[in-house]
């Protein structure tokens, strides 16, 4: 069953005294004001004033008269002067009194027979004359004097609609009628105040946002009917004249921002409705420029967009009406309330704009309206409350269907799911064994990819390392055949000396053939031959042992073991069993680190990687049409420390065509390559990344098309 909407005891008692309100309004509403305004007389806009006295601008010819009971001059910028003619005889010793109390600055001015007898100043920037104030609106004593022409004559200035519901009256009639106002606005504040107070209870007790939302809407609303009617000095405020002038403003602001904010959450907006709930968030922008304007001093421009932005109110009727055809009964309420204080808002502007007279009747429409308004919204939210216990009620039930519906069906699908896991895990242990099978047949080609890749690898140096062997060879094998003539020549002289007997008859003889034959030997030049052939074997012996040693430490390239190794020498090792390759295709520039620490690593593993990344380099430039001295590939290697770390950093760079970015992303893929069919692999670089992470090493690529790319690489120590 549906829960009935309750209402709390308070809120009814609310009612009621808000009905007390407006009966006693209503009451003092009906005893006729007379209204002089017909008496007041107003000098054109086109009249210049600055340049007057006083006395000039009361004795003027060019006041014209009003034709409306409460003149209202709208807004402006400039200055007002208004003039009433008194009679001396009969208004003597009366009040002037000028029913709002909402305008900036005002000044009465007493003229006697062209003569300044009297200045009273009021408004919201003067303090009133002691003993002339008659509660909240700006009175003026008419003097006891004896003249022929009697002129009050009245400055204004404000930066809000100036109405003037001017008349005059004795001191006993005003007070009188201020005493009721005061009584009126006292129960409508304290009206006001017990539904704040009752709201923030609820707030307090059940924690729901929507209270605390309603508890500052009460608290602008009514504040702003206190400010607009003069009682904020009775909270000192006109202490502070920066803030008097800009309250008006202030509250204005402050009523707009809560109400959209109450109004969004209350009608579920966001939800309902959701392009009223954007719309408001705009007004709720422009309120707030509306109170930068005030911040800064554009008082009037504030007030003109605070006046647009009331506005807003106009699309809560057709918002609410939809909110409550899609079942959202507590917008029943709210419509109710907010059309009243519609309302209450249209006759106000209405009042202000001239359209409609200004009486009590329409002087009261908006406290009136407001106060309703929270009254009645006061039960719109205990309705929302109510509905939402309903709702809370009926999604425990739908929870509770639902939980004992599933229940029955995971029962019925747990008999399903057992047969089927039964026949599903028989198919799946079958599939598993076929699965090991593949996996072991992939794991056996993976290898032998990765196998490949290294004989090939083995493959393109043995050509190069052949030739690098070959000269060095050669070059040996024919200064030894130099040598060897040349040490035939020398053992024919060494026998020949050898043979000589010192008794020989024919010994000068022998002698003599010798040296003929040592003269065409040319020993000089065939001592300086052999020591150049000598260098020449020592020079190639020495190529040859460093190309066996390069040879030597690369081929630990499948080495498991760790050991400990300078980089650079792995890095000389690499360039030894590249350099043949590498001659027809880059240039290499190397710049080695000195004193480089030993790395734990496996020296053949290296040798691997330095190999790839070399030759991928000079391989990147052979399509850049770069001459082969242009195609540089800079090697260097040192040491960096930073932040209490410390590696070796390797910086392999070439001058190639680069790369994208799409193309950097998954360059150390498995099986991804650039070249063309049949040419690479794609597991060069793939099987690099694998040997630097078994090092932990980092890899960093930083490339550019059409400038070249540049491999980092840090080794940890």
């Amino acid at each position: 069953m549906m829960e009935r909407a309750s209402v709390h005891p308070c809120a009814t008692r609310c009612f009621r005294t808000a009905s007390l309100v407006f009966f006693l309004i209503s009451t003092f509403s009906v005893q006729a004001q007379k209204f002089i305004g017909t008496r007041l007389e107003y000098l054109p806009e086109d009249y210049n004033l600055e340049l007057l006295e006083v006395e000039t601008v009361a004795t003027s010819d060019q006041w014209v008269a009003f034709d409306q009971l409460v003149p209202n001059l709208g807004m402006g910028a400039g200055v007002e002067w208004m003039r009433l003619t008194l009679d001396p005889m009969t208004e003597n010793g009366k009040l002037i009194e000028i029913q709002n109390a909402g305008i900036d600055d005002l000044t009465c001015f007493m003229v006697c027979d062209g003569k300044i007898i009297a200045n009273y100043p009021g408004g919201v920037m003067n303090a009133p004359s002691e003993g002339h104030q008659f509660g909240t609106y700006p009175s003026f004593p008419v003097p006891l004097v004896e003249c022929n022409e009697l002129h009050a004559l009245f400055r204004m200035h404000s930066n809000k609609p100036m109405i003037i519901p001017l008349r005059i009256s004795g001191p006993r009639k005003v007070l009188e009628d201020a005493h009721q106002r005061d009584v009126l606005f006292a129960l409508y504040a304290g009206v006001m105040l017990v539904m704040l107070l009752y709201n923030l209870f609820l707030f307090l007790s059940i924690g729901d946002r929507s209270y605390l939302e309603y508890v500052l809407f009460i608290f602008a609303i009514g504040g702003t009917q206190l400010v607009l009617n003069g009682y904020a000095p009775i909270f000192g405020i006109d202490r502070w004249p920066w803030l008097n002038l800009r309250l008006t403003h202030l509250f204005g602001v402050f009523s707009g921002i809560t109400t959209i904010v109450f109004v969004q959450n209350f009608l579920r907006l966001s939800r309902y409705v959701p392009w009223l709930n954007k719309l408001l968030n705009g007004y709720f922008i422009l309120y707030l420029l509306a109170l930068g304007l005030a911040l800064i001093g554009r008082l009037e421009w504030s007030y003109q967009l605070i006046n647009f932005c009331a506005a807003a109110i106009f699309f809560f009727i057709p918002g609410t009406i939809i909110t409550m055809r899609k079942g959202y009964s507590p917008a029943k309420y709210f419509l109710l309330a907010f059309t009243v204080f519609i309302l209450a808002v249209v006759v106000f502007v209405l009042k202000d704009t001239g359209v409609i007279p200004y009486n009590a009747w329409t002087f009261y429409a908006l406290p009136m309206g407001s106060a309703i308004e929270v009254v009645v919204l006061s039960l719109a939210l205990a309705s929302r409350i109510n509905q939402l216990k309903r709702e809370t009620v009926n999604a425990r039930e739908e929870q509770l269907r639902v939980s004992q519906l599933n229940e029955q069906m995971v029962r019925e699908q747990n008999t399903i799911l057992e047969e089927r896991v039964a026949k599903r895990t028989a198919a799946l242990e079958s599939a598993n064994s076929s699965m090991k099978d593949t996996l072991v047949d992939l794991q056996s080609a993976q290898q032998q990819l990765v196998q490949s890749e290294k004989l090939a690898s083995i493959g393109q140096l043995t050509a190069g390392i052949a030739h690098e062997l070959n000269n060095p060879i050669n070059f040996v094998a024919s200064s030894a055949q130099s040598l060897r003539r040349d040490f035939e020549d020398l053992n024919q002289v060494i026998d020949g000396f050898k043979a000589l007997d010192p008794d020989d008859p024919e010994l000068l003889v022998a002698l003599a053939q010798l040296k003929e034959m040592f003269g065409k030997l040319d020993i000089d030049f065939t001592q300086k031959e052999i020591e150049e052939l000598l260098h020449g074997i020592e020079d190639g012996t020495k190529r040859t042992s460093e190309i066996v040693k390069g040879l030597r430490i690369f081929s630990r390239m499948d080495g498991d073991n760790f050991t400990s190794a300078q980089i650079n020498e792995l890095l000389e090792s690499t360039l030894i069993v590249l350099r043949s390759n590498l001659k027809d295709q880059a240039v290499v520039e190397a710049n080695m680190g000195e004193e480089l620490p030993l790395v734990s690593c496996q020296p053949g593993r290296l040798n691997q990687v330095f190999m790839n990344i070399i030759t991928n380099a000079a391989q990147s430039m052979e399509a850049t049409g770069l001459a082969i001295e242009e195609r540089i590939v800079e090697i260097s290697s040192s040491q960096v420390e930073s932040i209490g770390q410390s590696w070796i950093e390797v910086r392999i760079k070439d001058r190639g065509t680069g790369m994208s970015e799409a193309v950097k992303s998954q360059i150390f893929d498995p099986f991804f390559t650039t070249k063309s069919v049949g040419e690479g692999t794609g597991l060069g670089l793939s099987i690099v990344m694998g040997i630097l992470s078994d090092h932990n090493a980092e890899v960093e690529v930083e490339t550019e098309e059409g400038i070249g790319t540049e491999f980092i690489i840090r080794f940890p120590l």
